[in-house]
């Protein structure tokens, strides 16, 4: 898969949604995370679940995952590291991220994960939508192997 070749203001229109869904996410905006995604988005989550349609879409998982658990307060950092020509339209975003969290009682401060994000992205009236996102923690299993940097 070849790099994409895009101008700096389609480049920056992706990364903002990117920020978008992120800050939906951080802020507990589980209405907002689903303005990010086309109709047909799924994610696979950080645990392998796939969330489609039958599982509740993307709507099922923001509610899933930022619902009233007791979990610490939490903040994502994200470092885009490429982005490539997916065919049809269609651009793959590939992302280091990492996940903090504030204990408010203690005032701990901790990663809780870090890992890659892999997102599909494409242009839906004018706008620059995650398609397919998945969310790999960093482990044997998922780490990048080392290659040349072409």
């Amino acid at each position: 898969m070849k790099d994409a070749v895009i101008s700096l203001e389609e480049r920056e229109a992706v990364f903002a949604t990117l920020r978008r869904y992120l800050w939906c996410m951080d802020t507990g905006n589980i209405d907002g995370v689903p303005a990010n995604f086309t109709e047909d988005a799924t994610i696979r989550d950080v645990t392998g679940k796939l969330w489609n349609r039958e599982a509740g879409g993307v709507f099922g998982f923001a509610t899933h995952f930022l619902g009233p658990s007791g979990r610490p307060a939490g903040q994502h950092w994200i470092q885009h590291m490429a982005v490539k020509d997916a065919g049809d339209g269609e651009l793959l975003v590939i992302s280091y991220w990492a996940g903090m969290s504030w204990d408010a009682k203690t005032d701990e401060k901790s990663v809780r994960l870090i890992g890659c994000y892999r997102d599909t992205m494409l242009k839906v009236d004018g706008k620059w939508l995650i398609r397919h996102k998945v969310i790999d923690p960093w482990n044997a299993a998922t780490i990048q192997e080392v290659g040349p940097l072409v």
